[in-house]
Order: structure tokens, then C-alpha cells, then sequence
């Protein structure tokens, strides 16, 4: 059996096992996203050029994703957010998040952003200590705080 750990993008032939890790992360992690909505948001991200995700295999085990979208802004130019990054947890400390976040940087990089950006909740930094996981990966802590208006969906036109 293979320990070494793969990287791979997500791809159409992957979307299952992407689905089924995205899910178990937000039900983990106490995310209120409804399984249809990470359905979807999964196929629009794979349908567009501004977004990637990577899968961490050990053999045919998977055992990890990470998400990143890019934007384009003043401050940074063309920039990307670390959005989703999980590892289950019996394969967690064992190099496998480092990976995915290496893969994801590397794949930000070629597209040309000059930085990549990853919000750490107050839950995510009391249950995991993700600041100091972040900061040992090359990434700072810029104090800045984020904050969130929630936008009530467009409903279709249905008028005729």
C-alpha cells in the first residue's frame, strides 16, 4: 500500500468524492449550507475558470479537498481565497492539509495572483487553532476582521 500522498484537481470523473467530503466537512464543522447548495455551488465551481479543487488520495483513500477562488481588486489585483480545506480527521497531522494548500498556491500562482487569502472563523480558530496552522504555512495575520450582509436569492422571473 502507497503512503505517499497525491494530489489531483477535481474533475468531472471526481465530483462524487469531492461532494461527499465537502458535505461531511460543513455537517462537521456546524455549517448551515444545504446539501443541494453545495451540489451546486461544487458544479459551477468546476464549470468556471476563476476556481480549482484539489483532492488528497493515499492509494484509492480519499482523503482531503481544498477550494480556492479568484477574484480581481484593487489592493491585491488578481487574488484568490482559500475557501475549503479539510482532511479527515484520522488522516489529519500527517502532511496532507500542507499539501493541498502547496497544490492550491501553486495553481493561484500560475494563474497569475499575487496573494492567497484564507478567513479564519472564531470557531474554526477555537476548535482547531487555525491561525497558528495557517501562519506555519506562510501565510500572516493581518488583524483584519470580516463581515458578512447576507443577500436574499433572485427568484426566476415567472411572470409571462
Amino acid at each position: 500500500m502507497s503512503t505517499t500522498v497525491k494530489i489531483e484537481r477535481v474533475g468531472i470523473e471526481s465530483f462524487d468524492a469531492a461532494f461527499c467530503l465537502l458535505k461531511r466537512f460543513f455537517r462537521e464543522e456546524g455549517f448551515d449550507t444545504p446539501p443541494e447548495q453545495i451540489h451546486s455551488s461544487l458544479s459551477a465551481m468546476l464549470a468556471g475558470a476563476n476556481s480549482a479543487l484539489f483532492l488528497a488520495r493515499r492509494g484509492a483513500e480519499v482523503l482531503g479537498i481544498a477550494s480556492v477562488t479568484m477574484s480581481m481588486g484593487i489592493e491585491y489585483g488578481l487574488a484568490a481565497e482559500l475557501e475549503d480545506l479539510y482532511v479527515l480527521p484520522h488522516a489529519r497531522q500527517s502532511g496532507v492539509a500542507s499539501a493541498l494548500i502547496e497544490e492550491a498556491c501553486a495553481w493561484c500562482r500560475e494563474q497569475g495572483c499575487t496573494a492567497v487569502l484564507a478567513t479564519v472563523t472564531m470557531e474554526g480558530e477555537a476548535a482547531h487553532g487555525l491561525k497558528g496552522f495557517y501562519r506555519r504555512r506562510g501565510f500572516t495575520d493581518t488583524g483584519r476582521v470580516i463581515v458578512e450582509r447576507r443577500l436574499p436569492r433572485e427568484r426566476a422571473d415567472s411572470s409571462g
